[in-house]
């Protein structure tokens, strides 16, 4: 009788009581560590690329979920580990079915775009000035006001972009207001927005393929070639107009009749083996069997003369086919 007075005397009690709220906290305290950890992120292999620009951008000090969880009080934080726990749990099951590449809940902060400026001014004050002044020349406050939102200027703040790496802003993104029918009068001169010294040539143009493959930037994003550079840059340089005006494939003005005229311009960028011309219409070459011209005759044989007409002149042909012994020269 004395034994089971003293089990449940008031004093063991509470001792039981805070053993099972320590043991409680202590969970909540651990589940929290492991679920904000961007390790857990990282660990999924459909997140991996995220998670690297993650660690290559300007915020790789800052936890996933400091963004992309909607913001709580400390206080209830049990509300946030439930809200890891459905998004955990959600997240697995789609993959184990396969239904990742369905539409995510859009009530989901930071599943959705842009993110909300609420989150960034947890962190940022938009009345700070530039801390990039040694790159560009910026009244913050003013563009915080004008624009009326952190995203319409930082876009890979967070997740950097693989090509065009690391910046907080991007200069295409000026363009999407200044020199617009809206905002007409931006400054055309580089000194206005960049300090003296800066090199104003972007990491892509330091690199060796860029002048053999920058064609496809221009036909990807135009406008990231003419911030800087005027029609006539590019005019300059390829010999003619670039890209390629409407109606270049043919007309009476296409790059048939130019390449017959002007060949060398055209291998400036179509440098591809044995030519140019060979990959779009000699279908039927045969590298084993020789040169184009050693073989030429079977897609005229195959295809009808007509098609060699289509490109070249009819007095082409003779300009190699000589008229037989007694028949005169065309």
């Amino acid at each position: 009788m004395e034994r089971s007075q003293q089990s449940h005397s008031p004093g063991r009690r509470a001792r039981i009581a805070l053993a099972v709220v320590v043991g409680v906290v202590a969970l909540f305290a651990l589940a929290d560590v492991v679920t904000s950890s961007p390790a857990l992120c990282g660990s999924c292999h459909e997140m991996q690329p995220s998670h690297v620009s993650w660690t290559e951008s300007a915020h790789t000090g800052v936890r996933c979920v400091t963004c992309h969880e909607t913001p709580r009080e400390w206080y209830a934080r049990p509300a946030t580990l439930a809200e890891r726990s459905r998004l955990l749990s959600r997240d697995t099951w789609r993959h184990l079915t396969g239904r990742l590449g369905e539409p995510a809940d859009p009530r989901v902060i930071g599943r959705t775009s842009p993110m909300p400026d609420e989150i960034c001014l947890r962190c940022h004050d938009p009345n700070r000035k530039a801390t990039s002044g040694f790159r560009i020349l910026i009244d913050h406050p003013e563009h915080a006001k004008r624009t009326g939102s952190c995203v319409a200027c930082h876009v890979y703040t967070a997740h950097t972009d693989p090509v065009l790496g690391r910046p907080l802003s991007l200069m295409t993104r000026c363009f999407d207001c200044h020199g617009t029918p809206g905002e007409p009068d931006a400054p055309a001169t580089c000194e206005t927005c960049h300090p003296s010294g800066f090199d104003l040539r972007p990491a892509s143009h330091l690199e060796d393929p860029w002048m053999r493959d920058h064609g496809f930037s221009v036909s990807a994003d135009s406008q990231f070639c003419t911030m800087c550079h005027q029609q006539s840059y590019c005019d300059s340089c390829h010999g003619l107009e670039m890209p390629h005006p409407e109606g270049w494939l043919g007309g009476d003005f296409g790059h048939a009749v130019f390449a017959e005229r002007e060949r060398e311009v055209c291998e400036q960028c179509h440098t591809e083996k044995p030519d140019s011309c060979t990959v779009c219409h000699h279908r039927t070459f045969d590298a084993a069997r020789g040169s184009w011209v050693d073989q030429h005759f079977l897609e005229a044989r195959t295809a009808g003369v007509v098609s060699c007409m289509e490109c070249h002149s009819p007095l082409s042909c003779a300009q190699c086919h000589k008229a037989p012994a007694g028949v005169p020269e065309p």
